[in-house]
């Protein structure tokens, strides 16, 4: 027979295994109804034991949320070694932070909204027809704990949206797939060696602000071999650390623009999206002796104003007037129109859209011909201490203009690389008769009085 006092402590050590094994086994969660995530009545257990709700103070250690309901998290959103699952058409909306700890999982499906900053220690994975939104920074620690979209053909597309900045801590690497779509308006930065920032095939990124990976033998790698590259970074990419290396097909916003504006137009309509404007068509034709140009927006976030460019060698730009945006935000077409002078038989125009933070993109650049004579205008006429050549043509690289004495020497001599240029005498010039001759693109002998 027993004794009490071993009874007694075979009850004790029953009693702390059933604790034990309860500790271990996994605490299952499906919501009931939307609403507060830390209302009992919105959420089944189906483990039968533990709190009515998932912790979100890192007290969730096995099993899974299911997420089959809109939810709201106020405060903070720390998960443990458990998984949270957001399915199809539903959200979790988080006010505060959320982080992921070792041995834990997000699986998202539907719509994971984070008004606060994202630490990953362990796996978020964005699957097609998911979407994850951070209004704050998203860091990711140690691994590939980041991984955006699968290798199926979209749509639908898996989507991550980062507000601010995405930070990698050693190697905390970062995959973007075949469906996955990506848009940062900050920075991207790596701190640690040998993390990994992976465009997939069919895999789109843009970053409006730069990429600077310092840690050593890290790698910006873009799979997209062939335009649309799928990577765009409006501002600079940097690898500072030892063996570190970056893909050479690579875009800009003006890159995206042009040849991927399917994915431009999606990042241009993210809500608080820091490109100013989405153009919809930016076209002009001749009338008279002016061009009409003539555009039109889909939408105007923050906009202030286009300025209105020329040139006559599609390179060199000058302003030549400004229109003011709709003035407020929208989503509705918007159409402009502005008439410029066409001083040259070509000419070449695009606009500069303006946001109200000073942020600007370029428009495409288009081309307008006008058949005219090429003139040379040579003034004043008589000089006294300057003369102005003027052509209404794009001079070549061969075009000269030369000033004759009436020896025939050449007292000056100069390129013809604009519409117009002044030519200021050293010295005055003698009294009499010159010639100015220009030669190129067509050949002209001006008689020059010089008093």
């Amino acid at each position: 027979m027993y004794s009490p006092k071993t009874f007694l402590k075979s009850v004790a050590f029953i009693f702390l295994a059933s604790l034990s094994a309860h500790s271990v086994l996994a605490q299952n969660y499906t919501t009931l109804a939307s609403g507060a995530w830390t209302t009992p009545a919105n959420w089944n257990n189906t483990s039968g034991w533990g709190s009515s709700t998932p912790s979100t103070a890192s007290g969730h250690s096995s099993g899974t949320a299911t997420v089959n309901h809109n939810m709201v998290v106020t405060g903070n959103y720390a998960l443990a070694s458990a998984t949270l699952l957001i399915n199809a058409g539903r959200s979790v909306t988080v006010t505060g932070d959320f982080s992921v700890g070792g041995g834990g999982a997000v699986n998202v499906y539907g719509t994971l909204e984070i008004n606060g900053n994202v630490t990953l220690s362990s796996n978020l994975n964005i699957f097609p027809g998911g979407q994850v939104i951070v209004h704050g920074s998203l860091t990711v620690n140690s691994s590939n704990y980041l991984t955006v979209g699968t290798n199926v053909a979209p749509p639908p597309y898996a989507d991550l949206i980062v507000y601010q900045n995405i930070v990698s801590n050693s190697s905390g690497d970062i995959t973007v797939n075949r469906n996955g779509r990506v848009a940062v308006f900050g920075n991207v930065t790596a701190t640690g060696g040998g993390t990994l920032f992976t465009v997939n095939n069919g895999g789109q990124v843009y970053i409006h602000g730069n990429i600077n990976f310092s840690g050593g033998g890290s790698q910006i790698v873009n799979n997209n071999a062939t335009s649309p590259y799928g990577l765009y970074v409006n501002g600079t990419v940097t690898n500072s650390g030892g063996g570190s290396t970056s893909t050479t097909n690579q875009g800009n916003q003006a890159t995206m623009q042009s040849t991927n504006p399917t994915f431009g137009s999606w990042v241009q309509n993210i809500p608080g999206s820091p490109m100013p404007v989405e153009l919809l068509y930016f076209s002009g034709k001749l009338e008279n002796e002016s061009v009409l140009l003539t555009w039109a927006t889909a939408s105007e976030l923050n906009f202030h104003k286009f300025i209105i460019e020329h040139s006559i060698n599609g390179q060199s730009f000058q302003p030549v007037g400004e229109v003011s945006g709709s003035g407020f935000d929208t989503y509705e077409k918007n159409t402009y129109s502005f008439t410029a002078a066409a001083p040259a038989s070509r000419n070449y125009y695009r606009l500069k859209s303006i946001d109200k933070d000073g942020s600007f993109e370029y428009s495409q650049t288009i081309r307008v011909e006008r058949e005219t004579e090429l003139t040379v205008e040579v003034y004043p006429n008589p000089a006294v201490d300057h003369v102005t050549i003027r052509i209404n043509f794009e001079p070549t690289l061969q075009d000269r203009v030369q000033v004759l004495d009436p020896s025939g020497n050449v007292v000056f001599a100069m390129i013809m690389d604009s519409l117009q240029i002044n030519i200021p005498f050293a010295q005055n010039l003698k009294p009499g008769v010159y010639l100015v001759k220009y030669q190129g693109s067509v050949d002209k002998i001006t008689r020059l009085l010089v008093q």
